[in-house]
């Protein structure tokens, strides 16, 4: 993305061996496919990057995710100038009870924003809702884009706490949307030297709920940490659909992988 917020809240930390429970695969069961299901491999750096979808024994999501191979941080894309590249990743057909629609996986080479702390590395995981053809729509010459662009949700659809990172009509990024931000988080004041290490975000686009994107800096991932918090919810929800209730980032030992996690799958109806 093209703008960036604050970082997020201090979350709460938990041990890989408590967070490697929501990526194990359950036992089959007479109810219908259970376990881990996997999207297919898309290259990032030297390594690969895919989609996942955790399914109860009912066969119903209960977690979605995109797992990085340790190599997938190295060799990326990089010039004296910033180097942004998008690697857009399918979903498993087991994830089609969830609200979202595709993944992106955004590598930034050089960050960006500097005023806001994001000058530094990082990736970006949009867990779309909109469908692939909207998305890629979105773009200031297209027909009808500035009424579009103006137009913002009711403040019911967006987690309390969290606003535009600024003019709808001009902070609006083409091929994704409008970002919005905790303003409740602190930690990353450039001012006082700190930059990103890892936050969420929420976006819009025409007035509709876009995507929920984790954004994570390299380095903070490749100290392989073990992350878990409780995301900040919106009051309701535009379209019925399996929505998450966590955030989790670890290393997964066994699997030489990072894994991004949007868990505690919930069914939403649309209201």
């Amino acid at each position: 993305m093209d703008i960036r917020p604050r970082a997020r809240h201090l979350a709460v930390i938990v041990s890989a061996a408590v967070l490697g429970l929501f990526v194990t695969p359950a036992p089959a069961g007479a109810g219908g496919v259970s376990g881990l299901v996997e999207g297919p491999a898309h290259p990032v750096g030297a390594g690969n990057a895919r989609t996942y979808v955790t399914v109860d024994e009912a066969g119903t999501p209960a977690t979605i995710g995109v797992r990085l191979d340790a190599a997938a941080l190295d060799d990326l894309p990089g010039a004296l100038l910033p180097v942004t590249e998008a690697y857009v990743l399918e979903l498993p057909e087991e994830a089609a009870a969830t609200a979202f629609d595709h993944v992106t996986v955004d590598w930034n080479s050089h960050g960006h924003d500097p005023q806001h702390g994001f000058d530094v590395p990082h990736f970006d995981v949009h867990f779309y809702l909109l469908d692939r053809p909207t998305v890629e729509s979105i773009h200031p010459f297209a027909p009808g884009y500035i009424p579009a662009a103006a137009r913002v949700p009711d403040p019911r659809y967006i987690p309390e706490g969290y606003a535009p990172s600024g003019d709808p009509l001009t902070s609006t990024v083409a091929g994704m949307g409008l970002h919005w931000v905790d303003t409740t988080e602190a930690e990353h004041d450039p001012a006082a030297g700190h930059h990103l290490t890892e936050t969420v975000l929420y976006g819009t686009w025409d007035g509709r709920q876009a995507f929920i994107e984790p954004m994570l800096s390299r380095e903070w991932l490749a100290t392989r940490p073990a992350h878990h918090e409780e995301l900040r919810l919106p009051e309701a929800y535009q379209r019925e659909g399996l929505y998450p209730t966590t955030y989790s980032v670890w290393w997964d030992e066994a699997s030489q992988t990072y894994t991004v996690e949007l868990g505690g799958l919930t069914m939403r109806e649309a209201s």
